[in-house]
């Protein structure tokens, strides 16, 4: 049985909105744990809950590893970029690896 695709779209019903939050928080927060092990990755990951809850999980001291991307970020050529525009970058360029498989 294969699964349908989600579309990327704010989810209108209240309950199953807090439902797929609740869900894909606690999956996020096992993937970031498992990398962090299996990998030996040095990682911390923050979430805000819609009501504004804070959620977090790092594998070192969270204020050392922010500290550490701010000095990374502070020296790269792309500096000037917010995380979204890095973010949005970084998506762009797999949707043109994925086209260029295809």
């Amino acid at each position: 049985m294969v699964r349908g695709k989600t579309q990327m779209r704010r989810i209108e019903n209240n309950t199953s909105r807090q439902v797929t939050f609740f869900k894909r928080r606690n999956g996020l927060l096992k993937k970031a744990f498992e990398l962090s092990v299996l990998c030996d990755a040095e990682v911390a990951l923050i979430i805000f809950s819609p009501r504004g809850k804070l959620y977090d999980f790092a594998s070192a001291s969270m204020q050392s590893t922010i500290e550490r991307y701010r000095m990374h970020t502070k020296d790269s050529p792309n500096s000037n970029n917010t995380v979204e525009q890095n973010m949005q970058e970084k998506s762009l360029v797999a949707e043109n690896a994925k086209l260029c498989e295809k």
